[in-house]
């Protein structure tokens, strides 16, 4: 139809006419012919319901959730270029609110659909607010932060919320819903799904019931497998996802098979134990062709351990715990993106001195240098966050250049990454604990740590960012000695080798071994034909 539009042989105006109005009847035709980016079926469904509610006067509320980076804000912006084209002699506003990068991302998808050979040189952008103006129609985009300017706007035709996980209930039911009211506007919503306790999550409850009671879809929640069977490119990058992260991660159940996370169960579900539990013994030396990393999360050092005798001032501390992990083959190694990690052995040390020793009690520097050497570790990795880097740079020193990595781990940033990063680990097979020998050995206090371990969703709920993890202060467990503490040191030791392992995918360091050969060279008197 656009070729012959363009070609030299031009129909007549009546027929112009004819052709235009039969693709305004679709938007489906108006994305294949007018924008040039043809949206897929999964798409069309939810849209073409948004346009009958629209063009009708039905109004109603519309949630519209898909998998994450398969084309949900390229979907409503081109619904809002074909609605600003059907309406722009009758006039009336279409209201876009977001929060943070939403409402740049909204702009600028729009500015890129208008350009079109039916809009392109006569829409016009106004500020304060952002308009967008095309004939008598046009889209406002505001700020749906509580703190931000947004009353005194009127949605004549659509109100669309983006990022609705992030959005807060009050405030959009006291600013913008009232702007539907005038000309009772369609309303759709749109986000990634996040918790249950959220707006995205509790709208769609709403509009579920609402469903139900009269047979009218509201909710399109669009399955990963439904993209990947139309976009086979999508399929592909999914396969990547969940091979990089696994099934079950929270970043992967949430935001691609659109299955909540809410911090019920703990991080470590029996599951998750479960997989992390491997079938290999306990080592207490190396084997020969082996190799071997360390992950050290060092404790607090007690005033009183320079004394002998003398009992801890804080007997409540947190440990020092070495974790010495076998790098080894994972399971389908050429899908799991890289090497298992098998926690073979651990140091434990309570309390000491980092450079001070005490009679019978040696520096606790000098402990796990010996420790690290028995062990021929290719690489250490440290928690240097506050008393660490000092210790951390001692073992460097001694262990060679390279061969130690000092990592930050006091952020809340950094240890939401690295909480994401180690159930990747686990989730893909790649992380295992040594079987477990006796009761209430080393590796049973492992496993008490980590099914103890909670975690909660702080900001804006991104996992790999928000995510706040650990042992709740004051966590205790049953053990023959009576009731103790329960810390997160041997946990977070072995999560380390997550950070470790990043930075093996990025290139900034080697877990191979070397050695070296003598090879003998040919003697050309006893090989003929030399």
């Amino acid at each position: 139809w656009r070729s012959t539009m363009t070609s030299t042989s031009r129909p007549a105006a009546a027929d112009r006419a004819r052709l235009a109005g039969h693709v305004l009847r679709d938007v489906g035709l108006f994305s294949r012919h007018v924008i040039g980016v043809p949206l897929y079926d999964y798409q069309l469904a939810p849209l073409r319901a948004i346009v009958d509610a629209v063009l009708h006067r039905r109004g109603g509320e519309f949630l519209l959730v898909f998998p994450r980076q398969s084309g949900k804000n390229e979907a409503v912006a081109q619904l809002l270029v074909y609605l600003l084209t059907v309406l722009q002699r009758h006039g009336g506003q279409m209201v876009y609110g977001a929060v943070g990068d939403g409402l740049g991302r909204g702009m600028r998808r729009l500015e890129q659909r208008l350009d079109t050979p039916w809009t392109r040189g006569r829409w016009r952008r106004e500020a304060r607010p952002a308009r967008y103006v095309l004939g008598r129609a046009a889209v406002v985009f505001l700020s749906s932060h509580p703190r931000a300017a947004s009353r005194g706007e009127t949605a004549d035709h659509l109100l669309v919320i983006d990022e609705a996980q992030d959005q807060d209930a009050a405030h959009i039911e006291s600013v913008f819903t009232p702007m539907r009211a005038a000309r009772n506007a369609t309303a759709v919503y749109l986000g990634t799904v996040r918790r249950t306790s959220d707006f995205l999550w509790a709208k769609k409850s709403e509009l579920e019931s609402a469903s139900a009671a009269d047979g009218r879809q509201r909710v399109f929640l669009v399955a990963p497998e439904a993209v990947a069977a139309e976009n086979p490119a999508y399929g592909a990058f999914l396969a990547e996802q969940v091979r990089r992260y696994g099934r079950h991660h929270p970043i992967v159940a949430a935001e691609y098979y659109l299955e909540p996370h809410d911090g019920r169960g703990g991080l470590f579900p029996e599951w998750r134990l479960a997989v992390m539990r491997g079938q290999h013994p306990r080592l207490r030396a190396p084997r020969p062709e082996e190799r071997y990393v360390a992950a050290i999360d060092l404790a607090g050092q007690d005033e009183a351990a320079a004394t002998a005798g003398a009992p801890l001032t804080n007997p409540g501390r947190d440990y020092t715990v070495a974790t010495i992990l076998r790098v080894a083959d994972a399971p389908d190694a050429d899908e799991a993106g890289g090497p298992a990690y098998e926690a073979v052995d651990v140091f434990v040390d309570h309390g000491s001195r980092h450079f001070q020793a005490a009679p019978g009690r040696p520096r606790l520097a000098d402990a796990l240098l010996t420790y690290l050497r028995h062990w021929a570790v290719v690489h250490t990795i440290v928690d240097a966050s506050g008393v660490g880097q000092g210790l951390a740079d001692w073992l460097s020193d001694r262990l060679g250049a390279g061969r130690v990595t000092a990592f930050q781990l006091g952020g809340a940033a950094a240890k939401a990454r690295l909480g994401s990063d180690f159930l990747a680990l686990i989730d893909t097979g790649r992380f295992r604990y040594w079987a477990e020998e006796a009761a209430y050995d080393d590796s049973w206090w492992f496993q008490q740590q980590a099914a103890a371990c909670t975690y909660t969703l702080a900001g804006r709920g991104r996992f790999d960012h928000d995510l706040r993890w650990g042992v709740p202060s004051g966590a205790r467990v049953a053990t023959p000695a009576g009731t103790e503490p329960l810390h997160d040191d041997r946990l977070l030791s072995a999560a380390l080798v997550a950070e470790l392992d990043r930075r093996r995918q990025q290139g900034g360091l080697l877990l191979g071994a070397s050695a070296s050969r003598v090879v003998p060279a040919r003697d050309p008197l006893r090989e003929p034909g030399s």
